[in-house]
């Protein structure tokens, strides 16, 4: 049987310091932590709902990113991806206990900023770098259960409340790989076909007040409604 999936977060890779920030600001989102990834030579920005969170990536140690630990992962190309034509996008998920593992197949990355003995299962088809990065982090309990205050007000202040769903656009020359289909069939992404060529996410977020959800496209930072 397989696990029971739920997302926990996503990323989409941007510019240095995250300059695309400023539409999620004027939509009234608000930054609920940044980290350092200390030997992957990458950090964040990270805006909170109640289940789950959205992470603004970027590189900042080209050596850390290109050296061999990290070169499997194609963080490097991704965060390129205007050039490159890799997908700039990534997808995070957690499993219900007590399934720990995910339901296909996967490769163990052991980034340096984790502890000995600690591993991040990477969906083995993300290694083609056209494919979102697939993984599951190893700490992924919802936002709203955090008892560290990272989560700050959970964008309450945007009136906005869960990620409901996502929806990926994948240009015609990309094939969805195998976490793809599997994601798809169990309902937790849309695959569709981008008509432009440019890959893209679109993220259903819930409004606290019962509202119609209000959609966002990354890596456009496009609010469409």
């Amino acid at each position: 049987m397989s696990p029971a999936l739920e997302l926990c977060h996503v990323f989409v890779f941007v510019e240095p310091g995250a300059p695309e920030a400023a539409r999620l600001e004027e939509a009234g989102l608000r930054e609920s932590f940044r980290r350092q990834h200390p030997g992957q030579g990458t950090t964040n920005v990270c805006y909170c709902f109640d289940n789950a969170y959205l992470e603004l990536f970027w590189v900042e140690d080209e050596a850390a990113v290109t050296g061999p630990t990290i070169a499997r992962t194609r963080l490097a190309e991704r965060a390129r991806w205007r050039e490159t034509g890799a997908s700039p996008l990534g997808i995070a998920l957690r499993t219900a206990a007590p399934h720990p593992s995910l339901p296909f197949p996967t490769w163990d990355y052991r980034p340096p900023y984790l502890p000995a003995g600690m591993v991040i299962p990477v969906a083995l088809a993300s290694e083609d770098p056209r494919q979102p990065f697939v993984f599951r982090p190893p700490s992924s309990s919802r936002p709203d259960t955090w008892t560290d205050g990272r989560a700050g007000d959970r964008q309450r202040q945007a009136g906005l409340a869960e990620l409901l769903g996502i929806e990926l656009e994948l240009p015609a020359r990309v094939p969805p790989g195998d976490a793809l289909r599997l994601l798809a069939a169990t309902g937790l992404l849309t695959l569709g076909v981008s008509p432009d060529e440019q890959q893209r996410l679109v993220l259903s977020l819930s409004r606290a007040d019962g509202g119609p959800p209000r959609r966002l496209s990354l890596p456009e930072f496009r609010w469409l409604l």
